[in-house]
């Protein structure tokens, strides 16, 4: 099963060229391929939104450029997950040492036991903690 919690660090690379790497890009086909489900917390539509929105105020891209990016997005196979609870949120951010935002990515991964594609450092630790995979794509 190659199912995972994508989480924003990955989706926003694949706006800018320079921040792409193997691992994003492997998984981007993941997710294109329609054979995985991959999920994330409704939050990531937000916070893949302000970092194009902010690559655009530090012209590091267009304003066409984000708006193709972000229709792009838009369009790809990914199950937005809105089933959160607050208490968890906060939990997991206290227990792990996140922020309230990653800890929506990692809530998700351990909800459906799923690994967790992140460039995160401390929220790759934490799923590591919490007994998750990092998610590895076939590169």
């Amino acid at each position: 099963m190659n199912d995972f919690v994508l989480d924003c660090s990955v989706a926003a690379s694949w706006c800018f060229p320079d921040e792409q790497t193997a691992y994003t890009n492997g998984a981007l086909r993941s997710l294109r391929s329609g054979q995985h489900r991959v999920v994330a917390p409704t939050l990531v539509v937000f916070e893949v939104t302000n970092s194009v929105l902010t690559g655009v105020r530090k012209k590091r891209i267009t304003s066409t450029h984000a708006t193709a990016f972000l229709q792009a997005f838009s369009k790809l196979p990914l199950v937005l997950d809105d089933t959160c609870v607050v208490t968890d949120l906060f939990g997991i951010s206290e227990r792990y040492g996140l922020t309230a935002y990653d800890a929506a990515y990692l809530e998700v991964a351990l909800r459906l036991k799923l690994p967790i594609a992140t460039l995160d450092r401390r929220l790759s630790n934490a799923a590591f903690d919490a007994g998750l995979r990092v998610y590895q794509p076939v590169l």
